[in-house]
């Protein structure tokens, strides 16, 4: 079960659909019986009870130091709103696939449960405009991970990735070719990207929680553009551990540029 992995007052990264679109804000969990999972909002709550939704949850804390196994409990839940109650509302697991490194650590589909098929058509990406020389975010530099989310087709999919940033909130990524979100931005460029600064804040302090959630287009960056070199150098010096993914011919780099910072104030009520 996930409490026995994640602990109570972890933070959560809860995405879900408004007409199509990405919603995500950020909350604190707390675990029920049944597996089921409480979720608080420290603003406002966008979802309604029966609404498909998928939280991001791992057990990062304090000052973020990593390696190229990610040894941390992470895990991406498909879930579905059971029930709502102001700002918190309690959520069913459908299906998760809980990680330690690079294995297996829990696992849960629920009986009759179906994997939707993705039918959508793969799209172009259209190559970044960015500059050689970005201002990068300098105050970004201790949160080393954040959440992707991206459109998959019942309910958004999230996953823990190294990020670099700009002071413009662009958010440079990368990944193979042929993993699950690489697939699934093949066929949307519409994404979020979540940085929760959890080494500055607390569960006690929810109300006061600085955080970003960027909704933005993706783009990419072939190794022939100009400025690929220059961010990759910028990327591994904050994520060191990310060095030898970039000898895989098969690593992608993405460009983010946001559209939208999403305000969890502005997102009552909109949910599907």
């Amino acid at each position: 079960m996930l409490k026995e992995f994640i602990p109570d007052k972890s933070f959560a990264v809860v995405a879900g659909y408004c007409h199509g679109t990405i919603i995500a804000v950020l909350g604190g969990v707390l675990f029920r019986e049944k597996n089921e999972v409480e979720i608080r909002f420290p603003k406002s709550n966008p979802f309604v009870a029966g609404q498909k939704i998928t939280f991001h949850l791992d057990n990062r804390t304090g000052l973020e130091t990593f390696d190229i196994t990610l040894r941390v409990y992470r895990v991406s839940v498909k879930a579905v709103v059971r029930q709502v109650s102001g700002n918190s509302i309690v959520a069913e697991p459908e299906e998760y696939d809980l990680k330690y490194g690079n294995r297996t650590a829990d696992k849960f589909v629920k009986p009759g449960y179906e994997y939707p098929a993705d039918n959508r058509k793969e799209i172009d990406i259209p190559e970044s405009t960015i500059s050689v020389t970005p201002d990068y975010d300098e105050t970004e530099e201790r949160n080393k991970l954040g959440v992707l989310i991206t459109k998959a087709v019942d309910r958004p999919h999230t996953t823990v990735m190294a990020f670099l940033s700009t002071k413009a909130d662009d958010i440079f990524i990368i990944t193979h070719r042929d993993s699950f979100k690489a697939q699934l931005l093949s066929r949307d460029r519409d994404c979020a990207f979540a940085i929760d600064h959890r080494a500055q804040f607390t569960f006690e302090k929810a109300i006061d929680w600085n955080y970003s959630i960027i909704k933005g287009s993706l783009y990419k960056i072939s190794r022939n553009n100009p400025a690929f070199n220059e961010i990759q150098a910028r990327f591994v010096s904050k994520n060191p551990w990310e060095y030898s993914f970039f000898t895989d011919q098969k690593a992608e780099m993405y460009h983010i540029q946001e559209n939208e910072l999403l305000l969890p104030e502005k997102l009552t009520g909109k949910a599907d």
